[in-house]
Order: structure tokens, then sequence, then C-alpha cells
């Protein structure tokens, strides 16, 4: 079970133990950050906005048909390729998840938990990229973000289900 670590009561106990365990989570913060840059930097690339960055935006909507970035300043973006958008999980307002597709045929899914390990340092909330790999077999996919326990990311193979612009299931 994991329990919150009264650093107040360690320092004044055990002020070397307490300092190492400061930088060990200032570390595993700035990998984090370090992901995400790295991982919206991937997002610019493959998935451009029209106008903007994803490094930069705090929410994603979807309105009709389209993907929009919102931005702190109160403007939205949408794709310099609208077609890449093809589908969502839950809200519109607020999705769970979207689903893009890059023109090679290869899908990238983005989900978002403002709670989740990696979503709760992100202004967006994005909380995983994981990328779609077309196997004979079916469809395995390599998460961007999250390692396994050994501290590799792993291809899982798992079936996806989302709705499409026209409110029709799109599954995986």
């Amino acid at each position: 079970m994991n329990m919150p670590l009264n650093t107040t009561n360690l320092q004044r106990q055990h002020p070397c133990i307490a300092m190492a365990v400061v930088n060990v989570e200032s570390l595993a913060k700035r990998h984090i950050s370090e992901k995400l840059t790295n991982a919206k930097q991937l997002l610019d690339i493959l998935f451009p906005l029209a106008q903007g960055s994803h490094n930069d935006v705090t929410g994603y909507m979807v309105y009709y048909q389209h993907l929009l970035a919102c931005f702190a300043d109160a403007t939205l973006s949408g794709l310099r390729h609208p077609r890449q958008f093809i589908a969502l999980s839950g809200h519109k307002t607020q999705p769970d998840a979207l689903l893009l597709k890059h023109d090679s045929g290869c899908h990238l899914e983005m989900s978002f938990n403002h709670g989740g390990l990696i979503g709760c340092h992100d202004q967006s909330g994005l909380d995983d990229l994981q990328l779609e790999e077309a196997h004979n077999r079916g469809n395995r996919w390599i998460s961007l973000l999250h390692e396994s326990i050994d501290g590799h990311t792993s291809p899982q193979e798992m079936r996806k289900q989302f709705v499409d612009h026209e409110g029709l299931i799109y599954a995986l």
C-alpha cells in the first residue's frame, strides 16, 4: 500500500534521507516533463496544428467534426490536416481519448487523465500517447509515455473502440 510521505517529519528526523527523497522526486518530475516535451514535439511533426504548438495546448475538444486545440489565451486551432482526426472516446468537450491517423496509415491515441501519473503534470491532462503497430495477428499498441516494470515499453495487443465524426463506432 502506498502511503503519503510526511516530508516534514522525515526532514526533522532524517535530513539526509529527506534530501535524497526530494532529489528523487525532482528527478522523476523532470523525467516526466522531458517525456511530455518529446511527445508533444512528435505531435507537432506528425499532426501539426494550423497555428501554434501542442506544447502550449491547455485542452482539446471536438466541435462538430473537427478537433480543436485550446490555448491559455482562449484562442483555438484546428489541425493543419483536419482529416487526421478520426475519432474520440468520452465527451466532445472533454474527451478521454482522441484517435489520430497519419497519412502513412498509422494510428495514434492521445489519452487524457488530469489525475493520472503523467497527466497530472500536463496542462492539457495528456496522460499517454499510444502508437499503433499494425501486426498480421492484430493491432498492438506501444505507449510512448508509460514504461513497464522493467523500464521498457512493450507492445500490448488490445482492441480499442472509439466514436467517429458521424457518431458511429470506430474499432481497432
